[in-house]
């Protein structure tokens, strides 16, 4: 039989010495100028110099980067996000494009020397002096590297393909791709970045490519045939071993892949994505396993703490209010639980510590609570939901007892005083409790229980814990009210939009607003969205409302861009998931475009995840139609659901807005770190796929600025404004452009 040999180590092809950086991109002429060279010529020669083998192409096409940088450093208005393509021309003519088999400094190389030099030189001979062009610099650096990573990452994943493609082809095929015959391949084994390990039908590794030598820490390869399991983690071992088997069965798949971890020699694990392809001999019967090895280790990371920080509150570590709510969810599902209760506690006067005492310590004391309440409710589940807000969830409950038992508990566990910041402060809590059968009620009613019984615990003056009582609810009564009034409501013209301005953060300029619809009740007053959304997605009212509310921020749009032309806002409409896949939604908004005469450009649409993970096709079609139509898609509340990342990649959207929830770090002096990697990461993951950037709730100058540095595009919260009428809009646009 005739076995075709991988190439191996020993086979590494002999690197041309002194070949010079290959431009595959367009590169302005260099001509011979005058007898003084510029800045950026005299720091391109010093740039080659740390490039071994750098001829005079080289130092050409870097001079050309540096002016390109120059020109960002220097530009009005500071655009950052312009670096990005240059980090990706200076990967892309630089070494990452000579051929596979050639010598000369890896990508990674170039790197490091290239930021020392351009940190050190770059401001004086490029840019402008002082703090600010010392912080342009800064920022327009870290948008250098991530054009640079995601260059070498897109040509990491182009050797990846090429090596699947070569491990698929037949037998015969695959041993004139490894020899010496076709170099292209074979370089891609002796050369890529992406691992290739070789096995035996008995799980045996017998060989390995440099690369995969590299992901493991060593520079020369390990004794082989080895056993394959011997470097997989424990955990991942029977996935692992029930994979290989598989594809190495004669009637088994012909390629499988998988994400494990591996276990290097020095114990550090990595995480690797395995595309693992049978080869047949001649015979078509099998005869090696040929796997292409991807670290994707930091990929997992990032992951992980996107989902952490997702379920996570930032400051007592507890999960947050998503959680609670699918915990909640959880409970109610058929056959989970009989009964179900729940604690909604309030922190009193907790606003007159951080008025008094400063945000630092009412941190702290949050922190505090949620220890105590941790220790006191044993093995329920603790929630941090929003600002001094705590809840506390109870399943298999026997009766409104047990729950007012829990209750008492967290209120003893809060009466010592709390030594924080050498003072001794004593709190109070104000508890609503509710508990009900799971089969009679549902979630969204319990939560609601146990809001208003919180209301009343407060109105009585805190301290106490108050169970819910349906014949004291005279909300309930209410809300049927609003619920029987909504249909006509709309006709009877009762509901008003008010409008909050989102904010350009490098300049302060006003861009766009958001409607927000407020009902002119005419018993209740002026109610707020949450009073009648809610019901009106339940009813079907809100296809109605929502179209009235489309057409008049269309119209008052279109009267601001009469006023002010071009420099008039983008109005910003909430779209509720049952509008989105309801019928004729696509022809409601292009009809009141057709009948304001509004831009479809200025209009722009939120929608949540929950607004496509019901009827997918049909969403994604209506959302493709309008994103073609010219009209401005944003995905709301980024970071609150379960699925955003997943979903960011197909929905066709313009921008996306941070929760405010991963803002709140951002309001101190000394902001919370991961908060900040955080922001930063999703910020450089929306510019990335080409998406404008908005923060929700931006409440101080310090997050303003913070979040302008981070690369954020947009802000809106009450540090640029609260909601007003629409006459104010133009006044309030005037005023930012000057």
């Amino acid at each position: 039989m005739v076995v075709a040999r991988l190439p191996g180590p020993s086979d590494r092809a002999t690197p041309e010495p002194g070949r010079a950086l290959r431009a595959v991109e367009p590169v302005e002429p260099v001509g011979a100028g005058p007898s003084t060279p510029d800045p950026a010529s005299r720091l391109a020669d010093r740039w080659a110099d740390l490039l071994p083998g750098a001829g005079s192409p080289a130092i050409g096409q870097l001079r050309t980067l540096l002016r390109r940088l120059s020109t960002v450093l220097r530009a009005d208005p500071f655009w950052p996000p312009t670096a990005r393509r240059i980090g990706a021309s200076l990967y892309h003519c630089g070494p990452a494009k000579r051929p596979l088999g050639a010598g000369g400094p890896q990508p990674e190389e170039l790197l490091p020397p290239t930021l020392g030099l351009l940190r050190s030189d770059a401001q004086a001979m490029l840019g402008t002096p002082g703090p600010e062009g010392a912080r342009r610099l800064a920022t327009a650096l870290d948008q250098l590297v991530a054009g640079y990573l995601a260059a070498m990452r897109e040509r990491a994943e182009s050797e990846r393909q090429d090596l699947l493609t070569a491990t698929r082809w037949p037998p015969e095929d695959l041993q004139r791709v490894l020899t010496d015959g076709d170099l292209h391949y074979r370089a891609l084994y002796l050369r890529g970045r992406v691992g290739i390990a070789v096995g035996s039908l008995a799980g045996d590794v017998i060989d390995a490519n440099p690369a995969l030598y590299r992901l493991f820490g060593a520079d020369q390869p390990p004794e082989l045939p080895h056993a394959a399991a011997d470097f997989v983690h424990p955990d991942d071992l029977a996935t692992f071993v029930e994979s290989y088997h598989r594809v190495a069965s004669a009637d088994g798949p012909d390629s499988v892949e998988i994400d494990v971890r591996l276990v290097r020699p020095d114990r550090i694990v990595v995480w690797a994505r395995l595309n693992a392809t049978l080869v047949r001999n001649d015979r078509g019967e099998p005869d090696r396993v040929v796997a292409v090895v991807q670290d994707i280790s930091e990929r997992h990371r990032l992951r992980s703490r996107l989902e952490r920080a997702a379920t996570l509150d930032r400051l007592t570590q507890l999960p947050n209010r998503g959680v609670a709510e699918a915990q909640l969810r959880q409970a109610f599902a058929p056959g989970a639980a009989r009964r179900a209760g729940l604690c909604a506690v309030d922190v009193d006067g907790f606003r007159s510590v951080n008025d008094t005492l400063g945000h630092a310590v009412g941190d702290e004391l949050l922190f505090a609570v949620a220890g105590r309440l941790q220790m006191a409710a044993g093995d329920h589940l603790v929630t941090r939901t929003g600002g001094d807000d705590f809840a506390v969830l109870a399943v298999d409950t026997t009766g409104a007892d047990d729950m007012k038992a829990l209750a008492d508990r967290l209120l003893d566990a809060l009466g010592p005083p709390f030594q924080l910041a050498g003072r001794s402060l004593t709190v109070t809590a104000s508890i609503g409790v509710s508990e009900a059968p799971t089969a009679t009620t549902v979630p969204e009613e319990l939560m609601r229980s146990a809001d208003v019984a919180l209301s009343w615990a407060k109105a009585q003056g805190g301290g106490r814990r108050v169970l819910f009582d349906p014949e004291r609810d005279a909300g309930e009564a209410a809300r049927s009210t609003l619920l029987a009034g909504l249909p006509e409501a709309v006709d009877r013209g009762e509901f008003r939009l008010a409008f909050q301005p989102l904010v350009r953060l490098r300049d302060e300029h006003v861009l766009g607003t958001e409607a927000l619809v407020r009902w002119q009740h005419p018993v209740e007053g002026v109610l707020g969205p949450g009073r009648f959304i809610e019901l009106a997605e339940r009813s079907g009212a809100i296809v109605s409302l929502g179209r009235w509310v489309l057409r008049e921020s269309c119209r008052q749009a279109a009267g601001w861009h009469e006023r002010l032309g071009d420099a008039s806002p983008y109005v910003s409409v909430n779209v509720s998931p049952v509008q989105l896949v309801a019928p004729g939604w696509f022809d409601a908004v292009t009809d009141a475009l057709a009948e304001s005469g509004l831009p479809p450009r200025k209009l722009q649409l939120e929608i949540t995840e929950q607004a496509v993970l019901g009827d997918e096709a049909l969403a994604l079609d209506v959302l493709g139609a309008l994103r073609g139509a010219d009209v401005r898609l944003a995905l709301d509340d980024f970071g609150t659901g379960w699925s955003s990342l997943a979903w960011l990649r197909r929905l066709p959207v313009h921008a996306l807005k941070i929760d405010g929830s991963f803002i709140d770090g951002l309001r101190h002096p000394a902001p919370d770190p991961m908060d900040e990697s955080i922001v930063r990461a999703l910020v450089e993951l929306a510019h990335a796929l080409d998406l404008e950037v908005t923060a929700e709730w931006v409440e101080t100058r310090t997050q303003a600025e913070r979040l302008e540095r981070l690369g954020c595009d947009l802000g809106q919260g009450r540090w640029f404004g609260d909601a007003g009428p629409a006459a104010w809009v133009p006044d309030l646009v005037r005023r930012s452009l000057r």
